[in-house]
């Protein structure tokens, strides 16, 4: 049973613990995604297997969209940006989001961590596979962002060796 009166080393306590759950959960669902990307390239091929999952995850995406979309139809990239970064888990510590640039109608979004990454390096997959895990991961920021309206192009991405992933997004206007 919970109490009202907590102490902060109790409320720290009880934080610390609720980060490690969210970043086992993303660990979790990092292998989840190497394990059905393997079974499903031996039953079906690479690239069969590929647009697969990006589909379904894609489809994710586009649920997630609709939290940006009031902000991408008054093309307001400085409210798409807060979202991201007020939105991203245990307050920004799972992926280190910011702002990188905005001008006009464009805003590039930064994240520096990925615990997604972090988890397939630490059981050992090759750089490959994780370029190809990190791309099928990417199509939920894909389904999110064009679902809300905006166009999405990746500049970087941690997956591929890059220091920090770089969501380069417009509004269509602006293209």
């Amino acid at each position: 049973m919970t109490s009202i009166n907590r102490t902060n080393e109790e409320l720290e306590a009880a934080l610390a613990k609720s980060r490690a759950e969210t970043r086992a959960s993303f660990e979790n669902r990092a292998y989840m995604y190497a394990y059905i990307y393997e079974e499903l390239e031996q039953a079906m091929g690479r690239e069969a297997a590929i647009e697969l999952m990006k589909r379904a995850i894609y489809r994710r995406g586009l649920e997630v969209g609709r939290k940006y979309a009031a902000a991408a139809e008054k093309a307001d990239v400085i409210e798409v940006g807060r979202i991201f970064c007020d939105g991203s888990p245990c307050e920004g510590g799972m992926f280190e989001p910011g702002i990188q640039e905005t001008e006009g109608g464009r805003i590039v979004l930064r994240m520096t961590s990925c615990p997604l990454v972090e988890a397939w390096r630490a059981i050992g997959l090759p750089a490959e596979e994780i370029d190809t895990l990190c791309e099928i991961a990417a199509a939920v920021d894909e389904g999110t962002f064009e679902g809300a309206g905006l166009d999405l192009h990746f500049l970087s991405r941690i997956g591929t060796g890059a220091d920090k992933c770089l969501l380069d997004l417009q509004t269509p206007a602006d293209e």
